[in-house]
């Protein structure tokens, strides 16, 4: 086991401790999870994630993205390979060490550092959202859901992934905070799929498509 995989192996993750691991191992971040976590040469979550989002999100002739908890940006990459044209992202992210590799796909319009649920973004901005790889143990908490649906314009959309034990155990808060919301007819499904997530450590996903009400 890497030192990087032991981090997730307790719920009790020191967020500063958590935030250098990813300054540090920022430029071999993205082979980790290619090759150790999922296997397959590629980073399952972020191209199921960004199929649904192809899927379930119409291309506009521009669009505002927000990239939450960006990391490396591979999301954008494929966002890119989608089709989406015209379109301003910005990548956030706690880490700078991992928005500094993000900046070298030269597909990012915007950086910012910052954390959820207390993003300090604006409110009804983004045509949409894509989310991958941030709701896991120690990261943003369920409340992120709430800010994410502040900062999405009325009609757009919020597209991300979660592990499936992780969103399955009830003190995660994540079905909770999805049912509140759904309940204020704050957001809609329009897709919930189950799929891979990390195989290498037969992990399951699910990945959920939202749109924002009026």
């Amino acid at each position: 086991m890497s030192n990087w995989e032991s981090t997730f192996k307790t719920k009790t993750i020191d967020p500063e401790n958590l935030l250098d691991k990813y300054d540090k191992y920022a430029e071999d971040f993205d082979e980790h999870v290619k090759n150790e976590l999922c296997g397959t040469g590629e980073n399952t979550p972020v191209v199921v994630t960004a199929k649904v989002f192809s899927e379930t999100v119409p291309s506009q002739d521009s669009m505002k993205i927000l990239d939450a908890g960006s990391g490396t940006g591979e999301q954008g990459e494929q966002l890119v390979k989608y089709g989406y044209k015209n379109i301003e992202i910005t990548a956030f992210d706690p880490s700078e060490g991992m928005l500094n590799v993000a900046k070298k796909r030269n597909i990012y319009s915007e950086f910012i550092q910052g954390f959820l649920p207390d993003s300090g973004l604006a409110s009804d901005y983004f045509d949409a959202v894509i989310c991958v790889g941030t709701f896991t143990p120690g990261h943003a908490p369920a409340e992120s859901l709430r800010e994410l649906v502040r900062i999405t314009k009325k009609g757009g959309y919020i597209v991300y992934s979660i592990r499936k034990h992780f969103y399955e155990d009830l003190d995660s808060r994540f079905q909770e905070v999805e049912a509140e919301l759904t309940k204020a007819n704050k957001w809609k499904m329009i897709a919930k799929r189950e799929d891979e997530y990390l195989p290498a450590q037969n992990i399951k996903g699910y990945y959920f498509s939202f749109q924002v009400l009026d």
